[in-house]
């Protein structure tokens, strides 16, 4: 079974968290132009963290984010679904 979901603009999602307790986050920042949207990958540890502001085209059939595949059924300027393969 596949699962989607949907982030809205400042929306974030756990991705991974690790055994040693690294917690890694995305986030949908939304559309910097007509055809290019933002996700910021969240990463943190106790209290230090860091983040990345990742760029693709609107055209994108799926993303890479940390090794993973994301497909993309939406994105909009307000929110951007996906979809994680079986």
């Amino acid at each position: 079974m596949t699962e989607t979901f949907t982030l809205g603009i400042g929306e974030r999602r756990n991705i991974t968290k690790s055994f040693w307790g690294t917690i890694e986050d995305i986030m949908y920042c939304g559309m910097s132009s007509e055809n290019t949207f933002s996700i910021g990958l969240l990463f943190s540890k106790g209290y230090q963290g860091h983040a990345l502001n990742l760029y693709f085209p609107k055209r994108s059939s799926y993303i890479t984010l940390n090794k993973r595949k994301y497909y993309i059924i939406d994105v909009n300027s307000e929110y951007i679904t996906l979809q994680l393969p079986e």
